[in-house]
């Protein structure tokens, strides 16, 4: 029998700073997550303000940690799919508008906030950064 469906999802791929992901995978085991995917949606719906769209991070862990094969797929570049709720993806694409630069790009915005989660503020890119921009000659 399949598992019940999640729901309408988004789906971010995220590349990360390897330290960063590091930190995720440990920080998602240690909570019990089934998978780095959901840990990190579960972390974005938090994040934004939609507890109601957290599945795993709001249940009781059972007693022992799980490994987690956090890099499936293209694990050369630390890059992880994510697939939070509609909703939240839509909020995040919001305040990623709002966030430059790049303006409007989702990816960078998540791992940005994704950083910061692991307490890595030293590889956050975009978020309040205010954008150079040369004078043009007259």
């Amino acid at each position: 029998m399949a598992p019940p469906s999640k729901g309408d999802r988004g789906a971010h791929m995220v590349k990360n700073h390897p330290a960063v992901t590091q930190r995720l995978i440990a920080m998602a085991e240690e909570a019990g997550s089934s998978s780095m995917s959901q840990y990190i949606a579960d972390v974005l719906a938090l994040y934004v303000g939609l507890p109601e769209h957290v599945r795993e991070l709001n249940q009781l862990p059972i007693g022992a940690t799980r490994k987690l094969d956090g890099l499936r797929g293209d694990s050369r570049d630390n890059r992880i799919m994510t697939r939070p709720h509609r909703e939240v993806s839509e909020r995040l694409a919001q305040q990623a508008a709002q966030h430059g630069p790049p303006r409007g790009q989702v990816a960078p915005y998540i791992a940005d906030i994704l950083a910061l989660h692991v307490g890595l503020p030293e590889y956050v890119r975009t978020i309040d950064c205010v954008e150079e921009v040369l004078p043009l000659a007259m």
